[in-house]
């Protein structure tokens, strides 16, 4: 029908400008953190436009799901709000105007599948390994200037950063400066013993041993860097232990409240005839707000067994189905004062 293809365009429209201002918007915020995060060293200031472009992706994840439900009331509730008559008369249930918008339905939720279970998990993975080396080792680098007194009962590291390269890097063993190896570059790799610092074309200097040392290449074991292994989410269905379905549980509930949340937010905007396209619009927001939280909050779920662990993840998406169904009724439309039923 028309009207379901010119609403169907209204909406991915509308998910898209959306998705765009509230994209902007957390990563202006995050920008922000990274910025605050660098002031203090926890990240090289250099690491942060790389470490925003791994974390997009994550940062859309999240925004698309909230582009949906605020598209979908603000499509549909001044339509509902002006041109209610016409859609009843016409026979314009909300079976079939939910069916009507099938294809865009499929096209969020494999959007957002492709995003949470695919795209997202790897570029965060890889994020929060940047920033797990940045702090382990890069933020304790000092650039010198001038006069440094050196810091007690611990290593004094003096040199330049330019992304994962470091340039005329000096060690100090403690307060004193009797002993210390100076490398011309380095670099941070992983080695079978763990993460160390490679240092090329330096030397070693004691002086309690009246020694010094030149080399070409050192390896310097240092403190490792915990991020977690990224899986991806076919190994994750190879090996359906409690903790990968866990996993695949927290990739697969943001595309499945896409879904629900499309759905509930086409019922619900129906009601703007009585209620008004604002106070509609407003609950409409809350409530889906509330939905994701509590959609969110099953990620640090403390389930010990899989009944536990379902419920925890599912309980809120079948409230929300039955209220859906519930307003879909007229037992309940009349409840709210519907005349004429």
């Amino acid at each position: 029908m028309i009207i379901s293809r010119y609403i169907s365009k209204e909406i991915i429209v509308n998910i898209c400008w959306v998705s765009l201002v509230l994209f902007g918007l957390v990563l202006l915020s995050r920008f922000n953190i990274f910025l605050s995060q660098a002031e203090v060293g926890k990240i090289s200031a250099e690491n942060i436009l790389f470490a925003l472009i791994l974390f997009s992706p994550g940062l859309l994840n999240l925004v698309l799901p909230i582009s949906v439900f605020l598209a979908v009331g603000f499509v549909l509730t001044p339509i509902f709000k002006n041109h209610d008559t016409v859609l009843t008369s016409g026979s314009m249930t909300h079976a079939r105007l939910i069916f009507g918008q099938k294809f865009v339905i499929l096209s969020v939720f494999l959007v957002s599948m492709f995003l949470s279970a695919f795209i997202s998990p790897y570029f965060t993975s890889k994020g929060e390994d940047l920033l797990d080396k940045d702090n382990s080792f890069a933020s304790k680098i000092l650039t010198p200037s001038g006069l440094v007194a050196l810091q007690a009962d611990t290593f004094n590291v003096y040199g330049n950063k330019s992304n994962d390269l470091y340039e005329d890097l000096i060690f100090i063993d403690s307060q004193s400066i009797d002993r210390f190896i100076y490398g011309n570059t380095a670099v941070i790799e992983e080695t079978e013993t763990g993460v160390s610092l490679i240092l090329n074309d330096g030397f070693f200097f004691d002086n309690g041993r009246n020694a010094i040392s030149k080399f070409n290449k050192a390896n310097i074991p240092i403190e490792n860097y915990a991020s977690a292994e990224y899986v991806s989410t076919l190994q994750l269905f190879e090996d359906l232990s409690f903790e990968n379905i866990k996993e695949l549980l927290i990739r697969l509930a943001l595309p499945i409240f896409c879904v629900i949340s499309f759905i509930f937010s086409i019922i619900f905007s129906s009601y703007s005839s009585f209620f008004g396209r604002e106070r509609t619009y407003f609950f409409l927001s809350i409530f889906n707000i509330l939905y994701l939280l509590l959609t969110l909050s099953a990620f640090e779920t403390k389930a010990m067994n899989l009944q536990g662990l379902y419920l925890d993840f599912f309980w809120m998406h079948g409230a929300v189905i039955v209220l859906a169904l519930l307003l879909t009724t007229d037992k309940c439309r009349k409840g709210f004062g519907y005349e004429g039923l």
